[in-house]
């Protein structure tokens, strides 16, 4: 026998003992099993983590790896009355992963064992957040002073950083990177009208770079500058020929919303629902919920908030979110108003 054939057997009866062993109070045993797919339905070339990630943290857990196939068992304790969700979801440096709700699986029937749907990973874009600069595209002037900015975010020593990074676009004042990365470093100090300077430099030595588009959006959404928000989200979305950051059509949204703009703020969301059918943004569906609110869509208003939250398993405010879902449509409402975006 294989190996790896040899491993999952033997994880396989591990299971089935484990499983054998009577549940505690209202807790009962499921072996879970799955696989996890790339986006073209093929195995991934590699080993995937799985974890659990629940609503009250207490219940999020590592779980298995898979095996060649992509696939995976999981013994789980699943406790039919805790009020938690629950998701399972796979890790892989690199990657984002689909979830998948597994809150209370079997709990009427306890079967012992439960099938899911598959998990889809795919490539993670660069954050835009994120300094990542190849050593050639650096200028030839600049790359000292750069190189010590990179130093000092080792530290990290943010300020000195943002002195390395000043030095190094003052002697080159078209490395459009090097004021990106200004931007994002005087963003980090909460020197905020430095890092909008910074970021509209970053535009204006190389207007096809699309990453200070969304941080520059980003900045004007914190500042609740709707009209630069929505300029910049927009001259972004043009540049994005390939429409690798649905979040800009996001950004614009919550733009238009703040500008009073509903149809069109409904329109851009609906746009970025479309480019993300993997909801590696979830956030989406709430936005257009408080839309839909915001039109007198009450019955809209909720289905998309309560869909919101079935696909993000535990956003930081989650508690926030579930008042004004719950006092959707009363005067209550008015007194729990989350940000349409967590920035």
């Amino acid at each position: 026998m294989p190996p790896m054939r040899a491993l999952w057997v033997l994880g396989l009866v591990s299971l089935v003992f484990s499983f054998t062993r009577p549940a505690t109070g209202d807790t009962y045993h499921v072996i879970v099993s799955g696989k996890v797919t790339l986006e073209d339905g093929s195995a991934p070339p590699f080993t995937v983590g799985i974890e659990r990630v629940c609503s009250d943290l207490q219940g999020s857990a590592p779980g298995p790896i898979t095996n060649k196939k992509g696939e995976f068992l999981w013994n789980m304790e699943m406790d039919a009355f805790r009020s938690r969700a629950c998701w399972i979801r796979a890790t892989h440096a690199g990657y984002i992963s689909t979830s998948v709700d597994i809150s209370g699986i079997n709990v009427t029937s306890h079967d012992p064992t439960h099938t899911l749907p598959a998990l889809v990973i795919s490539k993670k874009l660069p954050d835009p957040y994120a300094i990542i600069t190849k050593t050639d595209d650096i200028p030839f002037r600049a790359r000292s002073s750069f190189d010590a900015a990179m130093k000092d975010l080792d530290t990290p020593n943010y300020a000195d950083a943002a002195t390395q990074l000043e030095a190094s676009v003052k002697t080159s004042p078209k490395f459009a990177e090097g004021w990106h990365a200004l931007g994002i470093i005087d963003e980090r100090l909460n020197k905020m009208a430095e890092a909008r300077d910074a970021y509209e430099h970053a535009i204006k030595s190389n207007a096809k770079f699309v990453l200070p588009y969304i941080t520059l959006a980003r900045l004007c959404l914190k500042t609740k500058d709707w009209d630069c928000a929505a300029k910049n989200a927009g001259d972004g979305i043009k540049v994005d020929l390939k429409h690798l950051y649905p979040e800009l059509y996001l950004h614009q949204a919550v733009a238009q919303y703040g500008l009073k703009d509903l149809n069109g703020a409904e329109a851009s969301v609906q746009e970025a629902i479309r480019l993300d059918p993997l909801h590696h943004l979830p956030r989406e569906e709430y936005v257009l919920g408080r839309i839909l609110e915001a039109k007198g869509d009450a019955n809209g208003a909720k289905e998309h908030m309560a869909n919101y939250l079935k696909l993000e398993p535990a956003p930081p405010d989650v508690e926030l979110v579930k008042g004004h879902l719950d006092n959707l449509g009363k005067p209550e409402a008015a007194s729990v108003d989350p940000q349409l975006e967590v920035l």
